[in-house]
């Protein structure tokens, strides 16, 4: 097999890995974030965004446009924000770190 030919092969390999990330970053964004299915927290973040992440967001490279993810939001507050409207009425599990390096954290599943 030649160089040229490896080179191909990941290159195709490259394109189809891509694909399918944006694919599901595309699905996940439309979850949290759609009125029907989306978590209390998302949705009221959505409102504080200065985009909107149903049309703007289009592949993984445009969660660049999100603002980082901050520890804090995980630390108290009703653990049920964080539950999608799409898991509603279904069994939630929270768990929580020991707040060695300060409050502690939750998270749900």
């Amino acid at each position: 097999m030649s160089t040229a030919s490896i080179s191909a092969d990941v290159e195709a390999s490259a394109a189809a890995a891509r694909e399918r990330l944006n694919e599901h970053t595309l699905k996940t964004v439309h979850w949290h974030f759609s009125d029907e299915t989306g978590s209390p927290f998302w949705l009221e973040k959505k409102r504080e965004l200065s985009f909107d992440p149903l049309t703007e967001v289009k592949c993984f490279d445009d969660l660049k446009k999100f603002p980082l993810f901050e520890d804090d939001w995980l630390r108290g507050g009703p653990i049920r924000r964080w539950v999608p409207k799409g898991h509603a009425g279904k069994p939630v599990y929270v768990f929580e770190t020991g707040g060695t390096t300060g409050i502690p954290k939750s998270r749900m599943v």
